[in-house]
């Protein structure tokens, strides 16, 4: 009898085992660890921008069991070399470094999505990207349309009223635009049509109108002109062929040092930039005194290899004035006094290998060729529920290098 129960006992024990097993090598279940971390994630972020409420609780539950589902995804899933291990192990390193010395969690968050989505269609990351954002944005426009909650109107002497339409700021209702339109316009690619590239400039335009966000409309209208020269340079009969060789050799030997070159020339910039100065103090004006607040944060806490806590006042959330505003919008520039120089060039490398893996890709080349220049003015470079890119690291390519390319390149050697 003895005999017969242990043998039922190790049954159910190795059917266990097989389970777990079967589990285990599922990358499908994987797949949706990543992404029930990934949308808890995503949801929280996009709705803390609109001014919409957002209980504590929510925010307790949402981000652990985001970082859980993740890190199983990591941990169970996950297969890595040595040497890429090794790596992971040191930025993972610089992270943790960084959070004690700044107490800013958005970078140990950002690396953790990146590292989770190793594997993952990158479409299906940007897909899920636009359907959250594109949902709780429009419910936030409907919402302060129909006075549900506040749309808070920035009135200036100069721009008119500005309108945050259920977004905490003007310039955030802009990014959200911008990166949306960014996000579908690499999803379609070769796809574009003219009314697509007509619909992103009537968006660019109706931004600057009702909300003039400068900055964000520019990189919208940039968005359009870039993508559809490319395509036309690509597709177009009526362009010679050095041309379309020069067009597609630049962008995939160059691409991928846009960033590196804006984030050193912002940082640079920033430093040498006089007060004293006519000419700078016009350059200044430009920007929206960008240089200004940039070199008032170097001169007040300087830099550090691992960052530092930041006391930076901003608008958003409320038509109230602030006379004390100091912060400092450049992503760079904020990233170097919050998060510290070791996590700049790590972010940097980062997007550059992205460009390096993606370097046939055109259109990811001028998404992240318009991300970096939008960040010379913004702050949302690591923050997701703006520029989901970063994500591309591991994930799998959308678009390998096509039929076309490879004749462009054939003919040119």
């Amino acid at each position: 009898m003895e005999a017969i129960k242990a043998g039922h006992l190790t049954k159910r024990k190795n059917q266990a085992v097989q389970i777990s097993q079967r589990y285990l090598s599922d990358a499908h279940t994987g797949e949706m660890l990543f992404f029930a971390g990934y949308i808890l994630f995503l949801w929280r972020s996009v709705w803390i921008t609109t001014m919409f409420p957002l209980g504590g609780l929510m925010t307790l539950i949402c981000v652990p069991l985001a970082a859980l589902f993740v890190g199983l995804k990591i941990l169970l899933y996950d297969h890595y070399s040595v040497k890429q291990f090794l790596l992971l192990a040191l930025a993972l390193a610089c992270i943790c470094l960084v959070l004690r010395s700044s107490g800013s969690i958005n970078p140990f968050f950002w690396l953790l999505l990146i590292a989770g989505s190793r594997n993952i269609k990158f479409e299906k990351i940007l897909k899920v990207y636009l359907a959250i954002n594109v949902t709780i944005v429009l419910l936030a426009f409907c919402a302060s349309s129909l006075d549900v909650i506040e749309n808070l109107r920035y009135k200036t002497e100069k721009r008119g009223i500005r309108n945050s339409f259920g977004i905490i700021y003007p310039t955030d209702f802009g990014a959200h635009i911008f990166f949306m339109f960014l996000t579908f316009c690499y999803l379609k690619g070769e796809k574009l049509k003219y009314y697509h590239y007509g619909i992103t400039i009537l968006a660019a335009a109706l931004v600057y109108r009702f909300s003039n966000a400068r900055l964000d409309s520019g990189c919208t209208l940039a968005l359009a002109l870039l993508f559809s020269l490319g395509n036309w340079i690509v597709h177009s009969r009526k362009v010679s062929w050095n041309i379309k060789i020069l067009w597609e050799r630049g962008w995939n030997k160059l691409g991928m040092w846009v960033m590196p070159i804006l984030s050193v020339f912002s940082i640079g910039i920033t430093v040498i930039y006089q007060r004293n100065s006519s000419a700078w103090q016009a350059l200044n004006e430009i920007v929206s005194n960008r240089l200004e607040l940039g070199r008032r944060g170097i001169d007040e806490y300087g830099w550090s290899l691992f960052g530092q806590p930041l006391t930076l006042v901003g608008f958003g959330g409320s038509v109230g004035e602030q006379s004390n505003y100091n912060f400092v919008d450049c992503s760079y520039v904020y990233m170097l006094l919050r998060h510290g120089i070791l996590f700049v060039v790590l972010m940097v490398v980062i997007f550059a290998i992205c460009c390096y893996k993606n370097r046939h890709d055109r259109y990811f080349l001028y998404a992240i060729a318009l991300v970096s220049v939008n960040c010379m003015i913004a702050h949302h470079i690591i923050q997701i529920e703006y520029n989901p890119f970063a994500l591309a690291l591991l994930a799998t390519c959308v678009r390998e290098k096509s039929r076309e390319e490879q004749s462009v390149f054939t003919i040119g050697t």
